[in-house]
Parts: C-alpha cells; sequence; structure tokens
C-alpha cells in the first residue's frame, strides 16, 4: 500500500508542470515518455537500493527514512520557480527533469525491499494519467501555481521518511 501512496505522490509534479507547458503537438507521446521514464529511472533507483540495503543491512531502514525525510523537506523549502523558463526546453528534457526525483525514494524503497513491480508499475500508470490530464484539460484543473501540491507531497514524504525509521 505504501507503494500506491508513494507513486502517487512522486508524479504529482507532473501534474503541475505539465498544466504549464505549452505543446500543440505530440500530447500523446510526450505522456508516454514520462511514463516510461517514470518506470525506468525508479526501476534504477529500486535496484540501487536493493544493493545499498546488502552494504549497510544494519542501517538501511534509517538511511532510507533520512533519505525520504530530506526529500520532503527538500519539496517544503524548495522555491518557486517561474513558468517561462519551460517555454525555451524541449518537453522531453521536462520530462526527464520531472522523473527523476522518483529514483532516490526508489532507492529508499529498495533499501526497505518493499514491492518493486507494484511501485514501478503505479508510478507509469499514475504518471500518464497525470500526463494526459494535465496536457488535455490545461486551462480546466483550476491549477495557480504547484506550491499546495508541492507542500502536500514534502509533507507526505517527510511524515513517509519518519515512520519508516520507526518501522
Amino acid at each position: 500500500m505504501a507503494e500506491l501512496f508513494a507513486a502517487g505522490i512522486t508524479t504529482l509534479d507532473v501534474l503541475v508542470i505539465y498544466s504549464f507547458l505549452h505543446v500543440n503537438k505530440g500530447k500523446l507521446a510526450l505522456a508516454l515518455w514520462t511514463s516510461f521514464l517514470n518506470m525506468a529511472i525508479p526501476f534504477l533507483g529500486f535496484i540501487t537500493g536493493e544493493l545499498s540495503a546488502h552494504i549497510f543491512t544494519v542501517w538501511s531502514s534509517i538511511l532510507s527514512g533520512v533519505m525520504l525525510g530530506l526529500i520532503g523537506i527538500h519539496m517544503l523549502l524548495q522555491s518557486e520557480t517561474s513558468g517561462s523558463s519551460s517555454k525555451q526546453i524541449s518537453p522531453y528534457i521536462i520530462a526527464f527533469a520531472v522523473s527523476i526525483d522518483a529514483f532516490s525514494v526508489s532507492v529508499s524503497f529498495g533499501m526497505l525491499h518493499m514491492d518493486k513491480v507494484l511501485f514501478i508499475v503505479a508510478s507509469g500508470a499514475f504518471t500518464f494519467i497525470f500526463s494526459c490530464a494535465a496536457l488535455l484539460l490545461k486551462g480546466r484543473l483550476g491549477l495557480k501555481n504547484g506550491k499546495v501540491l508541492r507542500l502536500i507531497t514534502g509533507l507526505a514524504l517527510l511524515i513517509m521518511g519518519v515512520l519508516s525509521c520507526f518501522n
């Protein structure tokens, strides 16, 4: 269950960023590319986390909790970025940037030996749904900025980190 929750939380940024992205052609291709990246990058993170767990067997749950907590704190303290720079960058590079945050979360999950397949499939599915929703319903989502979603995401990851330290 934690895998589904984390997959949804780590893909919320796609909803926010893509709702401000100006894409006229290739929306389905962009959504599929982003979904692929949100499955491939966490897979690498899980492998890294599983290897780290073998190296740091005693400390793996504490280390993963600290990592999740730090990611949550980073998201809570992250400054606002202007939407004007996204017009100059290729949407496919933005898709990579949006997907890279799942790496660190999946490293933590790999260290905790959580269900790799469930997280990766859920992450890809949520990413595809959020990408399509944001790209197709752009003006109708009612998102003025991503501050509230970023705060919710950061708080959720911080709580997950604290809870995994005590498990």
